[in-house]
């Protein structure tokens, strides 16, 4: 499965929308306004809920926790390395590596691939190609791609 999703140029908080292949809006992920740390939802395009992004402020390294209405389904943690992007992703065991220079990356499961993510260059904007293996894991890995996009940014603006 294919989506794309493009960050809201001209916005005072992250916004993002999610597109299918056939690059239809399908879901709509928005920033809050005055909170101590990111925090965002995902909604459908109609505005049901379907996942909440809130970063942990106290820690060292980039934590970014991911709900659902009813219980937190995994913390996003990055990993200290040098030249590579490492994050690990609990209690599900899955790690996101990638490099931080051509802005691609993956999700795995120990070999298996459970998603991909490539930003695309030539486009008005942050634009971002998501394969996603499992239908199953369709909202969870659009929420690990805007966790990367945030922590992107973030260590962009703190250099």
């Amino acid at each position: 499965m294919d989506f794309y999703i493009k960050q809201r140029i001209f916005s005072l908080r992250d916004q993002f929308t999610v597109f299918d292949a056939e690059k239809s809006p399908i879901y709509k992920v928005d920033g809050k306004f005055f909170s101590i740390g990111n925090q965002l939802a995902i909604t459908t395009t109609e505005g049901t809920p379907v996942l909440q992004i809130k970063q942990q402020v106290m820690s060292f390294m980039p934590r970014y926790a991911i709900a659902n209405e009813e219980k937190e389904l995994c913390v996003v943690a990055k990993k200290m390395s040098f030249f590579r992007a490492r994050y690990q992703i609990e209690p599900l065991n899955w790690s996101i590596e990638g490099s931080l220079f051509d802005h691609h990356y993956a999700v795995k499961d120990g070999n298996n691939e459970i998603m991909s993510v490539e930003k695309q260059w030539l486009s008005w904007g942050d634009t971002y190609h998501l394969h996603v293996q499992d239908p199953k894991h369709e909202t969870i890995s659009i929420a690990l791609m805007i966790v990367l996009d945030m922590v992107h940014h973030q260590n962009k603006n703190s250099n």
